[in-house]
């Protein structure tokens, strides 16, 4: 997770209880739902009052998130989107029908939140999660899509009605806490299964497909394979546009176009248009036809996921931080930009296992600039000059020039000094990597 400052104080109002959330220690997990329960049960079980859909995995959770939401704002509903993490402020994790909470908004919730939880300790997540799930009761939504921050067996938000289950997919990532393999990482997230809620997984090789049949089987909860229900097929792809040509066994949806491209996105698409059929089977909307999907697909938009700010040279944002995620934004890149018009910023957390990122990037790049983050928990830029050094000994004399600089700012200001006006330069390698490259854009 990225580091998570204090919110300055707007004009005029001090918002005491949001600049509070910094001191909650964000980085502490409570891998246990004793707290979160009982303080949910204190203030009515609010999260119980509404259909959600829950949506777990590695990688894709924010975007098939974001897909789900859009969908079902196009069908009509009115929508609470949960998100884990945030980029800038913790205001991007609790929306309304796409519309970030506001300040007034967040400070009485968690104000209340604090009240209400005297005598249970909470956590960083677990108070936002309880002050969405308040907010999106007391705005009336019809629906809610909440994003599980970890795992999903003992995550905060596995106590929501969910209707409809989601699992975007199984990589390795944060095995300190899930497991050492796929299929134990696949367990801790199939935690979000429940008796009567369809389970809709993107799920590869056909082992773990058959543990998470095996699980719902024996809780009885439906369980549809992306793999298997939904044929798509990437149409075009370009910086800032994607199309897809995609069908299921309920309807055709012919070309959907999205503004969250790359291949990962294929599958990310197909995963939400599948979740959104269940809820219309569970009766929470009606008659999503294929022009209301299609604009929802269209409307649908995350920071940071392949995102071009700038356009000579492109810039473009990639939040990817494990190794699936990094090897998919390389392959977009790849598509879009030659290689010799390429320069990497990378940036990551030191406890990130970035397995045969480097060894793929010094051959997707003309140049690679690595540098540390502001973030106490990063990677030296030293660490990560002496890994992608090795990659580019070890590739041959054609591979990237690798460089360290002295922060993001430094990165940024020599990847542009040596760019011509149609080179592409990809930043990447966290959210916190994100948030820092911003001011210098």
């Amino acid at each position: 997770m990225p580091a998570h400052r204090p919110v300055p104080p707007e004009k005029g109002a001090p918002f005491r209880n949001v600049a509070r959330l910094a001191s909650m220690k964000p980085s502490r997990m409570n891998l246990s739902l004793t707290n979160i329960s009982a303080l949910l049960e204190r203030m009515g079980d609010p999260q119980r009052r509404y259909p959600a859909v829950l949506v777990a995995g590695t990688n894709g959770k924010g975007s098939v998130t974001t897909y789900v939401s859009s969908m079902l704002r196009a069908a009509g509903l009115r929508v609470g989107t949960y998100y884990s993490p945030h980029i800038f402020r913790p205001h991007e994790r609790i929306r309304l029908d796409g519309e970030e909470i506001s300040s007034n908004d967040l400070e009485t919730l968690i104000g209340s939140v604090r009240s209400r939880a005297r005598g249970i300790p909470l956590t960083y997540f677990e108070c936002l999660t309880a002050a969405a799930a308040q907010y999106f009761l007391e705005r009336r939504v019809d629906a809610a899509v909440f994003e599980v921050g970890l795992g999903g067996r003992l995550d905060a938000t596995n106590l929501v009605n969910a209707v409809v289950t989601v699992i975007t997919g199984i990589s390795h990532d944060h095995r300190e806490h899930l497991g050492r393999t796929k299929r134990k990482i696949l367990a801790e997230k199939l935690g979000i299964v429940r008796t009567g809620a369809p389970l809709v997984a993107n799920l590869a090789p056909r082992s773990l497909v058959a543990q998470a049949a095996s699980q719902c089987a024996a809780v009885g909860a439906p369980f549809h394979s992306i793999r298997d229900e939904v044929e798509i097929a990437l149409v075009d792809l370009a910086a800032s546009r994607m199309i897809v040509r995609a069908s299921t066994p309920r309807r055709d949806y012919g070309e959907l176009a999205t503004r969250m491209v790359g291949r990962a996105q294929v599958r990310n698409v197909a995963t939400a248009l599948r979740a959104v059929e269940m809820l219309e089977e569970a009766g929470v909307l009606r008659n999503a036809g294929p022009v209301t999907i299609r604009r929802g697909i269209a409307s649908a938009f995350l920071a940071g996921r392949f995102q071009s700010v700038s356009g000579s040279p492109r810039i473009v944002l990639d939040v990817a931080h494990n190794e699936e995620s990094l090897l998919a934004a390389l392959d977009t890149v790849r598509r879009v930009s030659p290689r010799d018009r390429t320069t990497i910023v990378f940036a990551a957390l030191a406890h990130k296992e970035l397995g045969i990122f480097p060894a793929r990037a010094v051959t997707a790049a003309r140049s690679v600039i690595v540098t540390s983050l502001g973030d106490v928990r990063s990677a030296s830029g030293e660490r990560l000059g002496r890994v992608f050094g090795m990659a580019r000994r070890a590739a041959g004399r054609s591979a990237a020039t690798v460089s360290v600089a002295r922060g993001i700012g430094q990165a940024i200001r020599e990847a542009r000094k040596h760019a011509d006006p149609s080179d592409t330069i990809l930043i990447m390698g966290s959210h916190v990597t994100v948030e820092e490259a911003a001011p210098f854009l």
